[in-house]
C-alpha cells in the first residue's frame, strides 16, 4: 500500500526540504569539513553508548562501581568546563576542538588497557574533560563561521547529522559483539566488548584530519581566535565594554544581563542534569541485564532512536518558529515525563523499547534548538564561557547524582530513581517557560 500524504503537507515538505538544501550550500568550508569531523566522531560516541558501561561491568565491577567510575567522568568534565571555554574564547574554538578531541581520545585507549582498575578512573576522567571541551568550543565554532541568517540551519544540520552518525555507532556498537564472537570463539566478554570499542576510537581519529581542515585560515595563523561573523568587533555586555580578546570569567561574571541569564540557564539545566544522571548513565545497563536484550537489540534501538530524532530535530526549526523556541522546548520537556515515568515501570521488553524511543526523541530533538537559543542571548565574546558555566555547575551535581543512582539501581531501588527524575524534569519545565518566556520574541542580544 502507497502512502500518499495530503497536498498541503507535501507542499510543506517540499519547502522545508528546498530551504535546508540552499541553506546547506551556503555553509562554509570550514564548516563542512567540521561536520564530516563531527560525524566520524559520533560513530565513536555511539559505539561507546551501547558497550562502555557493558564493558566496565564485565570486568567484574558492580552497579555502585559503575556510578563512582561515571562520577569521575563527571569530575573531568567539570574540569573541561572550567578550561575548555578559556581555550576557546581566548585562543580558539578551533584549538579548543583539537585538543578536546585529543584528550577524549586518549582517555577512551587508557579505559580500554588490561589490567588496573586505575586505567578506568583514569580514562574516563579524562573522556569526561574532552568529551566537554569538545562540546563548549562546538557552539561558538559554529556561530563563527556562520552567519545569522543560516546559523538555525547549521545548528540543526550539525545536530541531525551527529545524531545520524550515532545512531550508525550504535549499531554497530550493537552487532559487533556477536559478530567478533562468532569469528573467535572463546574469546572473553570483556576482550570482545574491549576489540569493539576500539573500532569507535579509530572511526574518530580518522575524523582528525578532516577537523585540521577546518581550522580558520583567514587571519593567517590557526593560533588567533576566530574571526566570523560575530567576531568582527568588540561587543558591549550592558554597557561593560568587554575586547574580545581579554573576556575572562570574571569579565563574564561582571556583567549583570548575562550574569542573569547565566543563573537562569544554571538553574533550569542543573534540574535536568540532578534527574537524568540518576537514570541515563544506567539505560544500556537496564535493558541488557534487567529487561533481558541482547546488546544488538539495545544498538538497533538505539539506532532507531536516532533515526526518529533526526526526523525532529529538522522539524522543529519550523515549530518553534510559530510556537516561540521557550514554549516548544518547554513542552517537549514537559510531554517526555510520563514517557520517563512509564520507562521505568514498563512491564516487558517491547513495551519499554517503545517507550525508550518516544521519550529520547522528546528531549533530544529540542537540544540544537537550545543551544541556539542560548547563544542568541549572549554576546559572541562571552558564549563558551557561558556555556562553560553553565556545564560546570550540571557536572557537579552529575558527580553526586550518578553515584547516587549506581547505589539505588544496586541495592533494588531503581523505580524510585525514575519517580525523583520525572519530578525534577517538571520542576525544570516549568521554569524554564517562567524564567524565559519573556524573550521568545524578544530581539536577541547579538544583532
Amino acid at each position: 500500500m502507497t502512502i500518499r500524504f495530503p497536498a498541503a503537507t507535501r507542499s510543506q515538505l517540499q519547502a522545508t526540504a528546498q530551504t535546508y538544501a540552499r541553506e546547506v550550500r551556503s555553509f562554509s568550508p570550514i564548516s563542512r569539513n567540521f561536520l564530516v569531523a563531527s560525524s566520524l566522531g559520533g560513530i565513536n560516541a555511539g559505539v561507546t553508548s551501547v558497550l562502555l558501561n557493558l564493558y566496565i561491568l564485565s570486568l567484574g565491577n558492580a552497579e555502585g562501581d559503575l556510578g563512582r567510575l561515571l562520577s569521575l567522568g563527571s569530575l573531568g568534565a567539570a574540569m573541561g568546563a572550567l578550561i575548555g571555554a578559556q581555550i576557546a574564547d581566548k585562543w580558539s574554538s578551533w584549538v579548543a576542538l583539537m585538543l578536546g578531541t585529543v584528550i577524549a581520545g586518549s582517555g577512551l585507549l587508557i579505559v580500554l588497557i588490561p589490567g588496573l582498575n586505575i586505567f578506568l578512573s583514569v580514562g574516563t576522567f579524562l573522556g569526561g574533560l574532552g568529551t566537554v571541551t569538545i562540546y563548549l568550543a562546538v557552539p561558538p565554532f559554529l556561530a563563527s563561521h556562520s552567519q545569522q541568517s543560516n546559523r538555525p540551519y547549521l545548528f540543526g544540520i550539525a545536530g541531525a547529522s551527529y545524531v545520524v552518525s550515532t545512531a550508525i555507532g550504535s549499531i554497530l556498537g550493537g552487532f559487533l559483539p556477536a559478530i567478533i564472537r562468532a569469528a573467535f570463539p572463546g574469546t572473553s566478554q570483556a576482550d570482545i566488548y574491549r576489540l569493539s570499542l576500539a573500532f569507535g576510537v579509530a572511526c574518530s581519529a580518522i575524523g582528525v584530519p578532516f577537523l585540521w581542515r577546518a581550522r580558520p585560515t583567514k587571519s593567517g595563523s590557526v593560533g588567533n581566535k576566530d574571526r566570523g561573523s560575530d567576531q568582527a568587533t568588540p561587543s558591549r555586555m550592558a554597557g561593560t565594554l568587554v575586547a574580545l580578546d581579554k573576556v575572562s570569567w570574571a569579565s563574564v561574571i561582571r556583567d549583570p544581563i548575562v550574569r542573569l541569564i547565566l543563573a537562569r540557564f544554571v538553574l533550569t539545566d542543573g534540574l535536568i542534569r540532578l534527574g537524568g544522571n540518576l537514570i541515563v548513565p544506567f539505560f544500556s545497563v537496564y535493558f541488557v541485564r534487567e529487561l533481558g536484550a541482547s546488546e544488538a537489540w539495545f544498538g538497533t534501538l538505539r539506532v532507531i532512536e536516532r533515526s526518529i530524532e533526526v526526523i525532529a530535530m529538522l522539524a522543529i526549526a519550523p515549530v518553534a518558529s510559530r510556537f516561540g523556541p521557550v514554549a516548544t522546548i518547554a513542552l517537549s520537556q514537559l510531554a517526555s515525563v510520563p514517557m520517563l515515568l512509564g520507562l521505568g515501570f514498563a512491564p516487558s521488553l517491547g513495551i519499554a523499547s517503545g517507550i525508550f524511543l518516544i521519550r529520547g526523541t522528546l528531549m533530544e530533538m529540542t537540544v540544537p534548538l537550545r543551544d541556539n537559543f542560548m547563544m542568541d542571548r549572549l554576546p559572541p565574546g562571552s558564549r563558551a564561557t557561558v556555556s562553560a558555566a553553565v556545564l560546570l555547575f550540571g557536572y557537579a551535581i552529575a558527580f553526586f547524582s550518578v553515584r547516587v543512582g549506581g547505589q539505588m539501581v544496586q541495592v533494588g531501588h531503581r523505580d524510585y530513581t525514575y519517580m525523583i527524575s520525572g519530578a525534577l524534569y517538571t520542576i525544570s519545565a516549568v521554569l524554564f517557560f517562567r524564567l524565559f518566556r519573556n524573550q521568545s520574541t524578544e530581539k536577541a542580544l547579538v544583532a
